[in-house]
């Protein structure tokens, strides 16, 4: 029986416990209830500086990892391995994994107790609240608000001002009787002030051959040499401009201006870098290119295209796939894949977004202020990392695959609308390809399970166990391979389309001032705008938006003085051999004035008013009598132009690489005119790229595929203006593999070829981009362009070096040159090709010579040239020539003409333009 006092007892116990576990609930109630600011200091803080301060903070002098916890901002970025903490969300932060050892386990020695983790918990889903505002470094600008001012009265940030060229009294005769265009008079004008006079026109010929080797980046054909030559005869002016009509509507104009552009746009098919893998899908933004040019698309808009086109209003989805595209532009730059500090990479990223916007744009070098202020321009530290929260507000879709080496794999973006670019299956083989995926899953697992037994065991693995693991490995590649190829198709079989593009992230962000550009060192945040020094009025960028669009649309606008001049001046480069600027990157302090500032604001000002057509622009120079003028040297003018600046005469040039090798096509009959389907680099898929060879790396991850749905802000006609967008989400298959990304799905890539496939684990394509270089007979411009490895035929002749802003060209005169045209393979077949021509167009010997010097120099023969050109023939030795010719009568014929032509395609005036 129970006694009284034992009741007592039991009855106080109880009411103790009630009231210490009350004590306990209201005690936690209140501290987080106290304050967020109160329970950080209290509950985070000091466990933040006892376990974690010693190894990521800026006192300790250690950033392991790339981590500071000793400042919010460093704490909400995190390290190499992302975020270390996300508000309100614990799944995302990997503080909060690492401190439930659950990853990572930190602190390394011992586990926190319980109940602190449970402050961490309450913390990050507060919100986490975090008062370290004052761990920041001031940064003092050494630009001042008075220079940035006397800054914006440099010459090329000013409005344009048309002025009427100023003759002196001795050039009234020679204004009257030479210029056929108000262009002409700016030039004649600057030569009378120094003492010069124009050359006299140049021959039909040569100036027939000049345009078309400008406009078209091919020769003129022995017809249209004779038409114009006609033409000629009757009305010199309107022989030009009818010709210039008629290359400006030939596709082939787009495929060589298209070329000029990106040079610019450092377009390539591969990171380049350490680790240089593949761009299986940069074909479309290089096709985007082409046709826009042939399109005539106006340069305002094929400039906010690029820049903000996923955000520009449209009506249909074929405009928003081409919008899409054209954001490649930003996708397509170099990347450090093995970075390990995803910060870096993040920040290194955008630094080649703002170069390549601000260089090519704008002609300035904004990105040299990433460090410093700008040494020359009135250009702010604060002013690039204004520039920078707009591009870090912008996810770029690259579309790299994940290898052991990658470690920042891209995912793509799959376009509204395929473009029947990749080949379909049938569903019956897609229903096949599935069925042999689940059968390998299968064996897969059954293979992992005993793998996973080896490894509890706790044995070293030997003998049997390492095949069982090798075979786990191979079998997972063979697995991927079959996931790339079942998720590139639909459920009809029909291939997915996909681009590199850019979309807004759903939260834009500001980007902080780094001190020197050190990741580890953030200084104060800086708000999203536009460089002052072209602006004096506010940049109203909404809290919401990226502010992508408003920078496309305020370079077109508020800038379009200096974006015209840039372009027109590159323009004028790609015709003359020198711009009116000879620094078409730099329009800034340190670049070169213009030669001639009167004629640049005039033809800027044409190019606006014309509504930013480029070949109304080129049109308009190529019909001035300047542009036709002689190249004839003259001793006594050279002496006081050297350098030819104020064009006396046309200076000759060689010509570019890719005219060089389309040219020899073009002559030898055998250039195919059709564009290629997609790319080599498409058909090889996702690879890496070692010593010039493509080896194809389809195991493991493959890039992430962002799809997109139906839902799109559109703009009606003259309607509200609203940001259009799409947003990712899963497509038809989820990934297999690794940890989900919420929107993108993980897999492979489509135009996976079965070939490939078969030679994956082999592991090689045994020079394919030389191979495809000297067996393809399509234009140059869709040869593959990989990082470090152009094909030879090219980069003999100072191919543009695709990882930088090239606006214009090398131009280099060397022995190998030379050795090219005599023992390259290409060469050689091509002459073949040649000689058959003639043979097959020409009966007579001297026909067959002076039609040779027709197609390849666009003249004809003289008597000298077509003696040699027999005596050459009837003494060549034959046993010294092979080829591919029949074995009959003709051999002997074709052999000697085949060396003829070589001798022709050898000779310096092939490869000039005079």
């Amino acid at each position: 029986m129970i006694n009284r006092r034992q009741v007592i007892r039991q009855a106080a116990f109880v009411a103790a416990v009630v009231l210490l576990c009350g004590g306990v609930l209201l005690a936690q109630e209140r501290r987080i209830t106290d304050g967020p600011t109160r329970f950080f200091e209290t509950n985070i803080r000091p466990h933040l500086v006892k376990h974690c301060y010693g190894c990521h903070s800026g006192k300790s002098g250690k950033i392991r990892g790339g981590l500071r916890l000793d400042t919010k901002l460093g704490t909400l970025r995190g390290g190499n391995s992302g975020p270390a903490v996300v508000p309100n969300t614990l799944d995302k932060s990997l503080l909060w994994s690492a401190i439930n050892y659950e990853d990572f386990e930190m602190p390394p020695n011992r586990k926190l107790p319980a109940n602190v983790i449970a402050d961490f918990r309450n913390w990050i889903e507060m919100g986490a609240p975090d008062p370290r505002v004052g761990d920041s470094v001031e940064v003092r600008s050494t630009v001042s608000t008075a220079d940035i001012e006397e800054g914006r009265k440099f010459w090329s940030f000013q409005p344009l001002k048309v002025e009427t060229p100023v003759f002196t009294g001795s050039g009234a005769p020679q204004r009257e009787s030479w210029p056929t265009s108000k262009i002409d008079l700016y030039i004649l004008a600057n030569q009378i002030e120094n003492g010069l006079t124009p050359a006299g026109d140049a021959e039909p010929n040569a100036v027939l051959r000049r345009l078309s080797m400008d406009l078209v980046g091919l020769p003129p054909t022995p017809e249209a040499i004779v038409s114009f030559t006609r033409n000629w005869q009757r009305d010199r002016q309107k022989a030009v401009s009818d010709a210039a009509d008629s290359l400006l509507k030939s596709k082939r104009f787009g495929e060589r201006w298209g070329r000029h552009w990106l040079d610019v746009a450092r377009y390539a098919e591969s990171s380049g870098k350490e680790q240089n893998l593949t761009y299986p899908h940069a074909w479309r933004y290089r096709d985007y290119v082409i046709d826009s040019f042939n399109e005539d698309k106006p340069y305002n808009r094929f400039v906010q295209e690029q820049i903000a086109g996923d955000l520009l209003p449209v009506k249909t989805d074929e405009q928003w796939a081409e919008n899409l595209v054209a954001t490649g532009f930003l996708a397509i730059g170099t990347k450090t894949l093995v970075e390990q500090n995803q910060r870096q990479f993040r920040m290194d990223l955008i630094d080649e977004q703002i170069d390549a916007t601000t260089r090519v744009f704008l002609g300035l070098s904004v990105a040299c202020a990433r460090c410093h202020d700008h040494k020359f321009d009135a250009i702010p530290q604060a002013d690039y990392y204004a520039l920078a929260g707009i591009f870090e507000s912008t996810k770029t879709y690259y579309g790299t695959h994940r290898t052991q080496q990658n470690r920042n794999p891209g995912p793509l973006l799959h376009l509204p609308v395929d473009d029947n670019a990749e080949k379909n299956i049938t569903p019956r083989q897609l229903a096949a390809l599935e069925e042999q995926l689940v059968q390998k899953r299968r064996e897969l697992r059954s293979v992992q399970q005993e793998v996973r037994k080896i490894r509890s065991s706790g044995s070293s693995p030997g003998g049997d166990a390492k095949s069982v693991i090798g075979k786990a490995i191979r079998m997972r590649k063979e697995v991927g391979i079959l996931e790339i190829r079942v998720d590139s198709y639909n459920e009809r079989g029909e291939a997915y389309s996909y681009c590199m593009a850019t979309q807004a992230v759903d939260r834009p962000t500001n980007s902080t001032l780094l001190v020197r550009g050190d990741i580890d060192q953030p200084a104060k945040e800086v708000p999203r705008a536009f460089p002052q020094i072209l602006s004096n009025r506010p940049t109203r960028i909404a809290h919401d938006s990226s502010g992508r669009l408003e920078l496309a649309r305020w370079m077109t606008r508020d800038c379009s003085p200096l974006v015209a001049r840039v372009m027109v001046n590159r323009v004028w480069l790609h015709l003359f051999g020198e711009g009116l600027i000879r620094t078409p990157e730099d329009l800034g302090m340190s670049g070169e004035p213009p030669s001639h500032p009167r004629l640049l604001d005039y033809l800027a000002a044409r190019f606006i008013e014309n509504g930013w057509s480029v070949k109304k622009l080129i049109r308009e120079i190529v019909s001035s009598r300047v542009y036709r003028i002689d190249s004839k040297y003259d001793a006594e003018k050279f002496l006081v132009d050297p350098e030819n600046k104020y064009l006396w005469r046309h200076s000759p040039r060689r010509l570019d690489a890719e005219v060089i090798r389309d040219s020899i096509l073009a002559v030898s009959g055998q250039l195919e005119v059709r564009r290629p389907r997609a790319s080599l680099i498409a058909e090889v898929g996702p690879a890496s790229v070692r010593n010039g060879i493509l080896i194809t790396t389809t195991g493991g991850d493959g890039p992430q595929m962002g799809r997109m749905n139906s839902q799109r802000d559109r703009f009606p006609q003259g309607g509200r203006r609203r940001q259009g967008r799409r947003f990712q989400q899963n497509g038809r298959r989820q990934g297999q593999r690794g940890e989900q990304n919420e929107r993108l799905q993980r897999g492979g890539v489509n135009r996976q070829r079965a070939g490939n496939m078969r030679q994956a684990q082999a592991g090689t394509q045994r020079s394919a981009i030389e191979q495809n270089a000297e067996s393809a007979h399509y234009r140059s411009v869709y040869l593959p362009v990989i990082r470090d490895y152009p094909p030879r035929a090219l980069d003999l002749f100072d191919f543009a070096e695709s990882s930088m802003v090239v606006g214009k060209r090398n131009s280099s005169n060397t022995p190998d040159q030379g050795l090219f045209f005599l023992n390259n393979p290409f060469v050689i077949e091509q002459c073949d090709a040649m000689a058959h021509r003639l043979i097959n167009e020409k009966r007579q010997l001297r026909d067959q010579i002076a039609r040779a010097f027709l197609l390849a120099y666009g003249r004809q023969a003289t008597p000298k040239e077509l003696s040699a050109a027999i005596k050459f023939m009837r003494g060549f030795d034959v046993g010294t020539r092979s080829g591919q010719f029949r074995d009959n009568a003709d051999t002997d014929v074709l052999r000697r003409l085949s060396a003829l032509c070589q001798s022709i395609i050898a000779a310096a005036e092939f490869r000039y333009s005079n």
